[in-house]
């Protein structure tokens, strides 16, 4: 059975369900705080070691394998810019489940929170993702979003697909 605890805006957040794995949904929030710490501080290096290529990454409205490290680069800084926009102060993430797939392979649901104060800027979404152990570090290496043709990632994908330079970062 889950259990249920306020979060800091006073709604009830699910906490982990008590059919993961607790060591699989420790790796998924290992991976969570130090993503999203590098997308507060715009630290692209550490964001990147924390993703394997290729990677797919899918949302509502577009889906897209990301081959190089610019495209990875093109969608992160979208989000930055995005965050940037709508004055987020923090990324609120937590692992409600996860479990492995193997002993090198974790599948994992968490849900964001984008934080501007103690205010939510868009409500919270689920996502799902595909973590691997690639020579002894644990990656992502595949990510569904559950956000639609407004969100900066959506954007940034189409703008991928379109064959647009991810060098003119003008993503929203």
């Amino acid at each position: 059975m889950a259990r249920r605890r306020t979060s800091k805006t006073g709604d009830l957040m699910t906490l982990t369900s008590d059919l993961s794995n607790p060591e699989a949904v420790a790796i998924s929030d290992g991976l969570l705080a130090i993503t999203g710490q590098a997308l507060m501080s715009r630290d692209f290096p550490t964001f990147f070691k924390s993703f394997s290529l290729p990677h797919l990454i899918t949302t509502f409205d577009a889906k897209r394998i990301l081959r190089t490290e610019e495209d990875l680069e093109f969608v992160f800084n979208a989000n930055c810019d995005y965050f940037a926009e709508k004055q987020v102060t923090d990324i609120v993430r937590k692992c409600m489940s996860a479990d492995f797939d193997g002993p090198d392979t974790v599948k994992a649901m968490h849900v964001t929170h984008l934080m501007s104060g103690s205010q939510r800027i868009k409500d919270p979404f689920p996502s799902f993702s595909v973590l691997e152990r690639q020579d002894g570090v644990w990656r992502v290496c595949k990510s569904d979003y559950a956000v639609n043709a407004d969100y900066s990632l959506t954007t940034a994908l189409l703008k991928l697909e379109r064959g647009d330079d991810p060098k003119e970062n003008n993503a929203t």
